[in-house]
């Protein structure tokens, strides 16, 4: 997470490497990913001029970035003042872990009726993965390890629209998550074994029992975990 003076637009944004795609979509896909992770915290101010300078690129496709964040719900642009990351609010976290966990339920649903063995052999790897980072304290890599099971669920479900609105919620969820994180992994990996167990039985009811009950039982968490300045509302 950057500083207060990194906030006010006076220290060079840290910048994430360039993998594949348009330049624009690269930088946006950065962008919300430290936007995600907190490495640009709620409220802070982002700088065109300072983003194109760290990449070496020109300020259109930094601006194109920008303006897709802005349709995505990342940032909010404010006449004359710029561009700022939003900040969390408990009205959007209560309503956004109501509907991940309407959507996560259906997703665990379909895995469990359409499982392969080999999507099931890659939850449990991931899941040793968790837990083993769990026992040796490595939050980043419990967490590294959730994404990856999240997305291997949705594999596994074979709903690609559906899929696409999990991971988008899962985003938003991380958004929210991120500074807490630390102390939430020892409840992802029970969370993630129970699932497994019911995906490997067929239970699909179970199933979409669990993954509702750990996606409540996580915004309930986050609530909690997250203190009172942490929101604007």
């Amino acid at each position: 997470m950057i500083d207060s003076e990194a906030r006010a637009g006076r220290v060079h944004p840290g910048v994430r490497p360039l993998v594949s795609g348009s330049l624009p979509r690269q930088i946006h896909e950065a962008l919300e990913e430290a936007i995600i992770g907190g490495e640009f915290a709620p409220g802070t101010r982002l700088l065109a001029d300072e983003i194109a300078a760290g990449y070496g690129v020109s300020r259109i496709p930094v601006r194109e970035a920008l303006s897709a964040l802005g349709e995505a719900g990342w940032v909010e642009t404010r006449p004359r003042y710029g561009v700022y990351v939003l900040e969390r609010t408990r009205e959007e976290l209560a309503e956004l872990f109501e509907a991940r966990a309407g959507i996560e339920q259906e997703v665990a649903r379909f895995a469990a009726a359409r499982r392969t063995d080999q999507q099931l052999a890659r939850l449990h790897a991931i899941v040793e993965t968790s837990r083993s980072a769990s026992d040796h304290g490595d939050a980043a890599a419990v967490a590294a390890a959730a994404v990856a099971f999240n997305a291997a669920l949705r594999d596994a479900g074979g709903n690609g629209v559906l899929g696409g609105l999990s991971l988008g919620l899962e985003k938003r969820a991380r958004f929210y998550f991120s500074p807490v994180a630390a102390l939430l992994g020892v409840e992802w990996v029970i969370g993630q074994d129970r699932l497994l167990r019911l995906l490997v039985g067929g239970d699909v009811e179970g199933a979409g029992r669990s993954a509702r009950q750990h996606i409540e039982e996580t915004g309930r968490a986050v609530a909690a975990l997250l203190g009172s300045d942490a929101f604007t509302s």
